[in-house]
């Protein structure tokens, strides 16, 4: 009887370290994933440029101030998605700017469509930490009763871009953050 105790007693201690152990990472997991999934504030404010580019680029090249207010929602298993207000002031074209607009980007890997008031008012791109965005600003092709449709080529396309003092600058900002979208920018 008295070794059948001992077995037990070095039996007990192996599988209770071993709960512990998987208690612990529970614990973890969760509390990446609450930390993870809690809203993250932004509040970032900067100059940018308004600009064209291909046929539109000697068009417009004006400096803006763009602010941006909200909270991020990062999710584990679904899209990132921006709820808040974009503000775009300005003398620029009056379709560019935003006023405190109630705006949502969902996010796809670092850019996302950006509606305006349930309409598209263009593609935003943004790094991480928020610093840096360039906006594809989509223009109006055809107005109908139930629907209206909106394009934007890098042949003749506008885009905002900050933090910049420069269309250099400008461009420098969307080509790293949009990728080449066939060609490098220019």
């Amino acid at each position: 009887m008295q070794k059948y105790l001992v077995k037990i007693r070095r039996f007990i201690p192996i599988k209770l370290k071993n709960l512990y152990l998987v208690f612990l990472a529970i614990v973890g997991i969760v509390s990446f994933i609450v930390w993870y999934s809690v809203p993250k504030e932004i509040n970032q404010a900067f100059d940018g440029i308004v600009y064209g580019v291909g046929s539109k680029s000697n068009q417009i090249n004006k400096e803006v101030t763009i602010t941006i207010k909200g909270k991020l929602y990062k999710k584990i298993f679904n899209q990132d998605r921006f709820k808040g207000t974009i503000d775009i002031k300005g003398e620029v074209p009056s379709n560019i700017i935003l006023d405190k607009k109630q705006v949502e980007v969902v996010f796809i890997e670092n850019g996302g469509s950006l509606l305006v008031g349930g309409s598209p008012y263009g593609f935003l791109y943004i790094n991480k930490d928020f610093s840096e965005l360039s906006i594809i600003v989509h223009e109006l092709i055809e107005s109908g009763r139930d629907n209206a449709s909106y394009s934007w080529e890098p042949e003749d396309g506008l885009l905002i871009s900050g933090p910049a003092k420069s269309r250099k600058e400008a461009l420098n900002i969307s080509n790293k953050l949009i990728g080449d979208l066939l060609k490098p920018l220019e």
